[in-house]
């Protein structure tokens, strides 16, 4: 506790300068005391009537005044019974000596006892007993009683002294309130910053639990927070977000679009930005921004609201592919069905007249064009039905280098005529891949086909596989949403220099009677689709108008 000095040149001084001041000095140095304002009480009661020249009885009580209420609460006592102790717990002012004092503000000196209704004869003292108000500022602050022997003298001197004493206990009192004030202050005030903290952890832990980005930001766009998928979306462009300038981040045009709340609030749905990161990877960033106010409803920044949409992006748009796909494949199944029985008709009456027309060269030259374009046709409706009802793969462990050795000399003499260079980089030990033999033989031909039609003459062929281990799966994962991470992948790529296509090519280039080519039915890459689809492949291709193409595949392994 706090040390505190008292001046008591404004206490009554007591007739006895000397001994008086000495006890003075002695209740100063117990107020002093490190201790509870109850226990400080108590020692200075232990003191009052350790004084033997005094005469006092060895009964005292401090009784201090209930805040805002007429009561005196009994707070220290020396020498009461249990019973008086119950009878003086609580003691309304104006009723019983101590009452009295109270409410009078004067100090007395009673040789009754108290009043009958109050305890009787059992607190009856045959030297009387001193009643002294405490008071400071005016305000009762308590009352002390001091109880006297039968050899007791009652002098004006012991009263001066008896309200020199109850001055230093008012001090004393105000004192230990203004520090239990205090203390009460601080503890409230901890337990608001405590309060204050755990709210800011259960934000931040709300915050940092969303599955989508949040950026919190001032006026001008300087980032204030953010949680930790914001970081791991806008980690291609910075490496710490907090602190920095949004428009330092992704440019002054894309960071004034996320910060242009009214852009938001006049279109129903999240607005949507592209961007690209320093190593040349598209990202598609789906936001939505609302202002941020303060208590006073000024605008003080903006709440940013971000997802990566890239891979939902890719999802739908495959979506969209296959159901346009499988429309397709309805329509040409359909379509085949109904052609292909007129055509058998129309064969067997073109074989029946060439049977008969011998010696008509006109008729036998009609009947055989009519059979090899109807043969022609019967091969356009094979096609169809590939695409439109494929076979059910045989899959099995099957080696990848073993199908390009069966599948490479069926081109070789067309690869030696346009002088086209074909490279294999396959990696060693590569492990058997999940497929349909036959059907990836016809894949690869078809695409290694396509590659030498876009080189022409004196290109370039590589074939390149890999094992992709589960731990780097999620690496593809982003433009390949089937991949399971839980699986081995071969990745197989098959690149040519050849004349690359426009992206308007590439958009459509795995849709069916989709074809550059002036002859052809435009099926050859929507049955590859298909086929590796069936096998639980999947493929992909990436081109550069003028400079390349490559198509990617991943087949599951065998584990």
């Amino acid at each position: 506790m706090e040390s505190r000095q008292y001046d008591i040149s404004s206490f009554p001084q007591p007739q006895d300068p000397l001994k008086h001041q000495e006890i003075i000095n002695d209740i100063l140095k117990i107020s002093l005391e490190p201790s509870q304002l109850k226990d400080q009480l108590g020692h200075i009661l232990d003191y009052l009537i350790s004084l033997g020249e005094f005469e006092f009885n060895r009964k005292a009580a401090i009784f201090l005044v209930e805040p805002d209420s007429e009561l005196l609460l009994l707070t220290a006592a020396r020498g009461f019974s249990e019973e008086q102790g119950l009878a003086c717990r609580k003691v309304r002012f104006g009723l019983c000596h101590c009452g009295q004092t109270a409410r009078d503000g004067k100090a007395g000196f009673f040789a009754s006892p108290p009043p009958l209704s109050m305890a009787g004869s059992t607190f009856q003292s045959a030297g009387g007993h001193y009643c002294v108000p405490i008071i400071k500022d005016g305000t009762p602050s308590g009352v002390m009683v001091i109880y006297g022997n039968h050899h007791h003298s009652h002098t004006p001197a012991t009263a001066q002294l008896l309200e020199s004493i109850a001055n230093i206990l008012a001090t004393v009192i105000e004192n230990q309130r203004m520090d239990q004030q205090l203390i009460n202050l601080v503890n409230d005030l901890r337990i608001s910053i405590i309060n204050l903290r755990e709210e800011k952890k259960f934000s931040d832990s709300i915050i940092q639990g969303l599955h989508h980005g949040l950026l919190v930001t001032d006026l001008q766009g300087h980032i204030i927070k953010s949680n930790a998928v914001a970081q791991s979306i806008l980690n291609p462009f910075a490496a710490t977000l907090d602190c920095r300038l949004l428009a330092d981040i992704l440019g002054r045009k894309k960071a004034a679009e996320i910060l242009n709340d009214k852009t938001q609030q006049a279109s129903k749905t999240e607005n949507e930005i592209t961007l690209i990161t320093p190593t040349g990877e598209q990202k598609i960033i789906s936001f939505s921004t609302v202002p941020r106010e303060d208590a006073k409803g000024s605008k003080v920044g903006y709440i940013i609201s971000l997802s990566d949409i890239s891979e939902l992006k890719y999802v739908r748009k495959e979506m969209e592919k296959m159901n346009r796909l499988s429309t397709v494949a309805e329509i040409a199944s359909a379509v085949a069905h109904e052609v292909r029985n007129p055509l058998a008709g129309i064969k067997i009456m073109a074989q029946s007249i060439e049977e008969n027309a011998e010696g008509n060269e006109d008729q036998l030259e009609c009947s055989r064009r009519i059979i090899h374009q109807v043969n022609r046709l019967n091969e356009l409706l094979s096609e169809f039905f590939s695409y439109a009802r494929p076979v059910i793969p045989n899959k099995c462990p099957t080696s990848l280098a073993a199908i390009l050795s069966e599948t490479i000399p069926l081109i070789n003499n067309k690869l030696m005529k346009r002088q086209i260079k074909l490279i294999q980089l396959l990696s060693k030990d590569l492990p058997n891949i999940i497929v349909d033999p036959n059907q990836l033989q016809q894949v690869f031909l078809n695409l290694i086909l396509n590659a030498i039609d876009a080189i022409r003459e004196q290109g370039k062929i590589e074939i390149a596989a890999k094992v992709v281990p589960k731990n780097k799966v999620y690496v593809h994962r982003k433009f390949h949403p089937s991949l399971q991470t839980d699986r081995r992948y071969v990745m197989v790529t098959f690149s040519d220099n050849g004349m690359g296509m426009p992206a308007a090519t590439l958009e459509k280039i795995f849709e069916p009677f989709f074809t550059t080519k002036t002859t052809g039915t435009g099926l050859g890459l929507s049955i590859v689709y298909r086929t590796l689809k069936e096998n639980d492949a999947i493929i992909t291709v990436d081109s550069i108008e003028g400079r390349m193409t490559t198509f990617t595949m991943f087949f599951q392994v065998e584990e």
